[in-house]
């Protein structure tokens, strides 16, 4: 597949440059302007629910990331008037190719929607009998192929279009023999997972689509939380992905129920006549045009955005909050998530700094896990999850940036009424402290 033209720059004043978008979003100021959280909010209080300090990341179970002010406007302004869902989406999935380098996108309403209607694409093509039939695939090619390393949690989702998954080989390994042989006249698709903890040791994106592209075989690539790097988005359709599913409510800090679609134009074609607002089995899965206008106004910030001086503004305020569990008996603190040096050459890496805080086997008073739980039923709550693979705590502070949890000028926690990196770091101290004891 051939890479589109370079991205041209958008205007100075921000308007978007897709036919269909007639407005103007206010230019924001150079520090791209992020919503001060609070930890008492009315929108939530009338129904009894209290706002969580998110200090684990990007997670879905308390809703992603918080979307720019930017977006907020843009996504009031497209309420304001009605339009042709399926040409709404056409127009932004042309500026999703521009930017992926793909031949074409579209918007579905998260990532796992994406993977439905990716399979549902593969196996049906654009034939109005074989999508009608959906979830029914009887007759169909409706096999997908996928190495066992890579059945994570989300791959079930394949079977919502009605296809059956194929698995090869082992958790740690699978070679060219055993998935060129597993594919066959039924097979729709490969699989590919690319994900945070997932093993990179079995066979490699161009490796999988060479044995596919040999055979016909299309491969659908799920790389839902590997954005940052930017790169990740071309790079994935230059290795072969025929087509690509990223969340949009995670990084890009586009609407939490939104998703990205790219790859070959014949199957994100499909893949619009299997989705709402057509009769067909994408119909549950409907993408409201005030969503579609939010991930494409999110998308063009986080194409324009400084992604190194975001890299290293979370990595400082990760280190602040690590630093700040210097000398606590039995935790060990370290930055994650950034050391590229550790990457082993043509892995995929995904750019999110994060503390970690280690806990020794034998250290007494709590478990990582009831740590967690005490700082999850606190007041403020804390969302600081447990990480099963180092017996630790991850502290991250991409929901915490905006001047949250970074440190003033004396090198101490910015204090404000709103500023939430101190509540997380005053809590977690009190609660490690307060623990060390014998049990």
């Amino acid at each position: 597949m051939q890479e589109n033209a370079a991205v041209p720059p958008l205007p100075r004043n921000r308007r978007l440059h897709l036919h269909v978008f007639l407005f103007t979003i206010r230019s924001p100021p150079k520090a791209t302007r992020m919503p001060k959280p609070l930890l008492s909010n009315p929108v939530y209080d009338q129904f009894g629910v209290k706002p969580v300090i998110n200090a684990g990341g990007t997670h879905t179970v308390y809703g992603g990331s918080r979307m720019r002010p930017e977006v907020l406007e843009a996504m009031a302004a497209a309420s304001m008037s009605c339009v042709s869902i399926v040409e709404l989406n056409r127009r932004v999935g042309e500026y999703v190719a521009s930017v992926t380098g793909a031949e074409a996108g579209m918007i579905t309403c998260g990532a796992a929607a994406g993977i439905v209607l990716a399979t549902a694409a593969c196996m049906t093509g654009a034939d109005n009998g074989l999508m009608s039939r959906l979830p029914n695939s009887t007759g169909m090619k409706n096999e997908i192929v996928t190495q066992v390393a890579h059945m994570g949690g989300y791959v079930h989702n394949h079977a919502t279009a009605g296809a059956a998954l194929v698995p090869v080989g082992t958790t740690t390994s699978c070679s060219s023999d055993a998935l060129r042989h597993a594919i066959t006249t039924r097979t729709a698709a490969v699989a590919f997972l690319i994900a945070p903890g997932v093993h990179q040791g079995v066979l490699s994106l161009p490796e999988v689509a060479a044995i596919a592209h040999d055979q016909g075989v299309p491969v659908i690539v799920d790389a839902a939380a590997m954005i940052p790097p930017r790169d990740n988005l071309r790079r994935i359709i230059r290795e072969g992905a025929d087509l690509v599913i990223v969340s949009g409510g995670k990084c890009i800090r586009g609407p939490q129920s939104t998703g990205l679609l790219f790859g070959r134009s014949d199957l994100v074609e499909a893949a619009l006549l299997n989705a709402s607002p057509h009769d067909r089995i994408g119909r549950p899965l409907k993408v409201a045009r005030e969503e579609i206008i939010g991930l494409a106004t999110a998308l063009q910030l986080f194409m324009e955005a400084d992604e190194e001086a975001d890299f290293a503004r979370e990595t400082d305020t990760a280190r602040h909050i690590a630093d700040s569990f210097a000398g606590i008996p039995g935790i060990r603190t370290s930055v994650e998530g950034g050391d590229l040096s550790c990457v082993p050459p043509g892995w995929y890496y995904r750019l999110e700094p994060y503390a970690l805080l280690r806990f020794e086997r034998n250290r007494p008073g709590r478990s990582p896990s009831e740590l967690s739980a005490a700082l999850t039923a606190g007041d403020p709550p804390i969302y600081a999850p447990r990480d099963r693979l180092t017996n630790g705590i991850m502290l991250n502070p991409f929901n915490l940036l905006g001047g949250e949890g970074e440190p003033d000028g004396k090198g101490c926690p910015a204090c404000a009424k709103r500023v939430q990196g101190p509540v997380v770091i005053a809590a977690a101290i009190a609660e490690a402290k307060a623990t060390v004891v014998p049990r």
